[in-house]
C-alpha cells in the first residue's frame, strides 16, 4: 500500500525518535504542517505525519465507503514497521480509535501514544445525538447518502463542530476545500459495531481533551481516560481542532513532555 506521508527528517542518528501522527476522520496530513510537524521537529525528533488510505494522494482503492477501520490500522502499521528506533504516535479524534485498536498488536518499539480528542472507546453514540437535534436534515441526509460532506461542507457547520467560535473566518474558506468524505463504515464501527477492547494500554499513554469539543465531549474523553487509568489533559476553552488555533503551543509542550520522559 502506497502511503503519502508529510515529514521531516533528521539526519540519520541524530534524531531522538521518531513521532507518527495519525489525522481524524475527513481530514488529512495537511492539517500538521505548520504546527506539529516544526515544533516536535524542533524538539529533536523525526516527525511524520501520513495520509490514511483513500486519502490525499495515498492510494485509493475507490472503496473510501466500506474501508474499514481495521484497514487504516493496517496503515498505521505499515508506517512504523518502515521506522527504525522508537517511535511515538499521536492519534487525532478518529486517529485516536485507530491506535485504540493498534494497541492489540503493538510493534515492540512504539515507546508511548497520545490520544489528542479521540473517539471515545465506548462509542460516538453522544455525538449521534447532538447531530440529530442540532442538524436533524443533514444528518438525515448524511445517513441515506452515506457520506458526511452535507454536513462538514459548510463554513458555518464545520467551524461550529471542528473549532472555536472565534476561529478567523477568512480561513475557513481553505479548510472547507481541503475537507473530504471518510469511510461510513468506519464512522458506524466508531458508533457500535468494532468497539475497541477496554483495558489499560501495554505501553504510557496520555489522554488529551478539549472543554469545548462539539465533536467529543469532556464527558467521554473522562470516561476513556478512566478506563486505561490515566488522568486526562483537559485543553481550557479548546476545540476539537484546537491545533490549528493560537495557543496550541502549550499543548504540544506537554505532549513533548511526555515523549521525552518515555
Amino acid at each position: 500500500m502506497k502511503l503519502e506521508r508529510i515529514q521531516k527528517l533528521h539526519p540519520p542518528k541524530t534524531e531522538k525518535g521518531t513521532i507518527l501522527l495519525v489525522h481524524g476522520a475527513c481530514l488529512g496530513a495537511w492539517y500538521w504542517q505548520d504546527n506539529f510537524i516544526p515544533y516536535f521537529f524542533e524538539k529533536g525528533y523525526n516527525v511524520i505525519a501520513l495520509n490514511l488510505r483513500n486519502h490525499g494522494r495515498s492510494d485509493n482503492n475507490g472503496k473510501l465507503r466500506f474501508t474499514s477501520v481495521m484497514d487504516y490500522v493496517e496503515d498505521v502499521r505499515q508506517i512504523v514497521y518502515e521506522i527504525d528506533g522508537p517511535v511515538f504516535i499521536l492519534g487525532h479524534s478518529m486517529g485516536g480509535f485507530i491506535l485504540q485498536h493498534y494497541l492489540k498488536t503493538l510493534s515492540n518499539n512504539v515507546k508511548g501514544i497520545v490520544l489528542l480528542c479521540s473517539v471515545p472507546s465506548h462509542g460516538l453514540w453522544g455525538l449521534v445525538g447532538r447531530l440529530l437535534t442540532d442538524y436533524p436534515i443533514q444528518f438525515l441526509h448524511s445517513f441515506f447518502s452515506m457520506s458526511w460532506l452535507p454536513i462538514i461542507k459548510n463554513k458555518t457547520r464545520l467551524k461550529r463542530v471542528m473549532f472555536s467560535p472565534n476561529f478567523p473566518d477568512e480561513k475557513m474558506g481553505a479548510i472547507v476545500n481541503s475537507i473530504q468524505d471518510e469511510s461510513f463504515l468506519a464512522f458506524l464501527e466508531m458508533v457500535f459495531l468494532r468497539l475497541p477492547p477496554k483495558k489499560k494500554s501495554p505501553v504510557p499513554i496520555m489522554v488529551v481533551g478539549a472543554e469545548k469539543d462539539y465533536l467529543i465531549s469532556e464527558k467521554d474523553i473522562r470516561k476513556m481516560a478512566a478506563i486505561f487509568g490515566v488522568d486526562p489533559l483537559i485543553i481550557k476553552d479548546a476545540s476539537h481542532c484546537f491545533m490549528m488555533e493560537k495557543g496550541w503551543e502549550s499543548t504540544a509542550e506537554n505532549i513533548s513532555q511526555f515523549f521525552d520522559q518515555h
